[in-house]
């Protein structure tokens, strides 16, 4: 457990942090800096932040609850790497829950491990602190209303970190880093490394679509919607199939071939590509894998599939919400 001294050593140095700024940031400013300083950048797609009351907040057995603030900031990277960062106090000092996506036991709820807890206290010269812990996260929909982001773990001498957020049912404000650039939150559109997506128009099933262009002729689409389809559309402007058409095709994962059901023309230049049930559907491969390759023939298609993963999840929040 962490001694008192320590305890109230961090919540001094945050002291010292406002103390020697020249300019006064506030809490949505501050957190995103904060967590920058912590984690490594390089993949980092996207940040998610949320208000609401942070109702249990525990690290290495110490229960910090009442000095944890009213926000929640996630961040999203192209490996699936998810982060839930908290503040300490209002003056900077945070603690990011960090560990990989899981399955998702429906369209509204995704799980994730947990395999390491950040402490960075916000002051140059003094490094963040990481420990390594087993445990998971879990968290819902926050387009459907308030939702519980809760994470539980143990470090390699038992002793507990605990993170249970409630959301006050506000949308989230998303930042894309990829671009550099808010994206509103009431367009349901999005944009993860590469990939971009947004609900389908007309579509009787409420579905949403995301793309990957290959070149300016080339795009890989995916397709979802709450009946928990997930299909995988090939579109190349060169292409002239007829209605019913025949095709014969094969799909490979990091040079894995994926058993199809089928091919089907969807319009002179789509195939939709039938992948079979739920358990053999194209998700897992296809969040799981860096590279899909379509063949057709002499024809062949090469899609880089970074980021897939985070786009993944920013697809079925559309989806759901």
């Amino acid at each position: 457990m962490l001694p008192t001294d320590e305890r109230d050593l961090i919540l001094k140095y945050a002291d010292a942090l406002l103390a020697t700024s020249e300019t006064q940031l506030g809490l949505a400013a501050l957190l995103p800096m904060t967590v920058a300083s912590a984690q490594d950048l390089s993949g980092l797609t996207g940040m998610a932040s949320l208000s609401g009351d942070c109702e249990r907040l525990v690290a290495a057995g110490s229960n910090f609850s009442e000095d944890c603030s009213g926000m929640i900031l996630q961040s999203i990277y192209d490996t699936g790497r998810t982060g839930f960062t908290v503040t300490i106090g209002d003056k900077g000092v945070v603690m990011t829950f960090s560990g990989i996506e899981g399955a998702k036991p429906d369209p509204d709820s995704q799980l994730q491990s947990l395999d390491k807890v950040i402490l960075n206290l916000g002051i140059e010269g003094v490094p963040p602190t990481s420990t390594e812990v087993t445990g998971s996260c879990a968290y819902s929909n926050p387009y459907l209303g308030p939702m519980t982001i809760s994470c539980q773990g143990v470090d390699s001498k038992g002793e507990a970190y605990m993170l249970q957020f409630r959301t006050d049912g506000s949308e989230p404000k998303i930042t894309d880093l990829s671009g550099d650039r808010e994206v509103a939150p009431t367009t349901r559109e999005f944009a993860v490394r590469g990939w971009s997506g947004g609900p389908l128009k007309d579509d009787p099933d409420q579905g949403c679509l995301m793309t990957k262009e290959v070149n300016s002729k080339i795009a890989l689409m995916v397709y979802a919607n709450g009946n928990e389809a997930f299909d995988l559309n090939l579109y190349n402007e060169a292409w002239t199939f007829e209605a019913g058409q025949n095709v014969e095709a094969d799909v490979l994962f990091d040079g894995t071939t994926f058993p199809l059901a089928g091919v089907e023309v969807r319009n002179l230049q789509v195939l939709t590509l039938l992948g079979g049930g739920e358990e053999e559907g194209f998700q897992s491969p296809f969040e799981s894998s860096s590279e899909l390759v379509f063949r057709m023939g002499r024809e062949q298609i090469t899609v880089d599939l970074a980021g897939s993963a985070a786009a993944t999840a920013a697809l079925w929040t559309r989806v759901s919400g």
